[in-house]
């Protein structure tokens, strides 16, 4: 065998592999298979992958192997560096310590952003090939919760790629994904801060800032404007969050910015003022007057009106008070001990979890409240394929595959 013929059969068998793996992570997230509430992610990443690996499979044959081959393994080694990327979160669903929480967490993200999704990927919104597939939780290195492509640390999931590179392709997935500290696995109340990062991704997926700084414009005098449009984006998730969760949600949040610096500085508002922000939007504002812009800022964002969604206000979009009754009676039973009635959504159940936490976190601790609803919350996901009324458009998909490969190609001292 010359030696051509050798780096060609090298070259078939790693290009194989790949191949394989991706009809394998299909196969299990077929309907009924182990992963079947990933299927249409799944499908979005295995279509978008087979771009780069059809561009390389003509190297493979080419006359030319021996002088290609080394580019040819360095892409195959950045296509499998971007399929980790996933890969690594997908496999911890297979762990019996992480795949409760992860189940419940999935839910609970798409049940926060699939409102959103519902009102905005009509025909007078959002293009088919933007829509974006359920969010994608996963554990993180990072102190707190994000949402890809705002604000995240990305130094742990590099490896060998070029900087910014996992980042460029990871944005053009139609994928969202949320990551979530490793700390947070057995005190459910901090799984609410991940309605925060849901409206991350409702303002980025549906395109709302510039609605949302035309409200910001007319809601506070114009030597006001520069500083609430630099906090915009951390706002803007507060207000959804606040809208998705209710008081837990804003319970959360209280809890979360005590551990963190409160300086105002970038992007992050003080803590004082997100909170009062959360207390208008419940309709609760305190007495402590944390900035007089803040009503007029919580009665824009919410009020709207937001043309992506047909004109409507974003309270129309996604609302806690229907279920805030039902939380209220689900967390009393919770620190009762008494079995969880009705099958409430596992935004409801997740929310009831923050209620009975706040109300008594001796008895939330020593009733296994954590336990109750983490259990209450897997009876209530109903089996099927998780968005699987996600219209089917494989420009879309080829569009992401083709923005991939040129990132994964572009030259050293160039990166996308």
């Amino acid at each position: 065998m010359s030696a051509a013929e050798r780096r060609r059969a090298e070259l078939r068998a790693k290009l194989g592999g790949l191949e394989a793996e991706l009809a394998s992570w299909s196969e299990l997230s077929r309907a009924g298979g182990p992963l079947e509430k990933h299927h249409t992610q799944v499908a979005a990443i295995v279509a978008a992958m087979a771009v780069p690996i059809a561009e390389l499979r003509p190297r493979v044959d080419a006359a030319d192997v021996l002088d290609t081959w080394p580019e040819t393994e360095r892409s195959l080694l950045r296509i499998h560096q971007v399929l980790e990327y996933f890969r690594s979160k997908l496999t911890l669903r297979f762990v019996a310590a992480f795949r409760d929480y992860l189940a419940m967490a999935d839910e609970f993200a798409w049940e926060c952003y699939r409102l959103a999704r519902q009102r905005g990927s009509g025909p007078h919104n959002v293009p088919a090939d933007r829509v974006r597939e359920p969010p994608l939780t996963f554990f993180s290195q990072d102190s707190t919760p994000f949402a890809i492509p705002r604000g995240a640390s990305y130094r742990s999931e590099i490896g060998v790629l070029p900087p910014g590179t996992l980042r460029a392709v990871v944005e053009r997935l139609p994928v969202p994904v949320i990551g979530i500290p490793w700390f947070q696995l057995r005190h459910l109340p901090d799984a609410l801060v991940l309605a925060h990062e849901v409206g991350h991704h409702v303002e980025t997926d549906f395109r709302l800032t510039p609605t949302l700084e035309r409200l910001v414009d007319a809601a506070v005098p114009a030597a006001r404007r520069p500083v609430w449009r630099r906090w915009l984006g951390e706002v803007f998730a507060d207000v959804y969050g606040t809208l998705a969760a209710g008081p837990a949600f804003a319970a959360a949040l209280t809890d979360f910015l005590a551990t963190g610096p409160d300086s105002g500085q970038g992007a992050y508002p003080p803590s004082r003022i997100r909170i009062a922000l959360a207390a208008e939007v419940l309709g609760e504002p305190s007495s402590d007057k944390a900035d007089p812009d803040v009503p007029a800022i919580a009665a824009a964002l919410v009020a709207g009106p937001y043309p992506e969604f047909g004109g409507i206000a974003l309270s129309d979009v996604i609302n806690f008070n229907q279920e805030r009754q039902v939380a209220e009676r689900t967390a009393t039973q919770l620190l009762r001990g008494f079995a969880i009635k009705g099958a409430p959504s596992v935004r409801t159940l997740l929310a009831a979890a923050g209620l009975a936490f706040g109300s008594d976190p001796l008895a939330y601790e020593q009733g296994n409240v954590a336990d109750a609803v983490v259990k209450a919350a897997l009876a209530t996901i109903k089996q099927g394929i998780r968005g699987a009324d996600t219209p089917t458009d494989p420009v879309r998909d080829t569009k992401a595959g083709q923005a991939i490969m040129d990132i994964l190609t572009a030259p050293p001292d160039n990166p996308s």
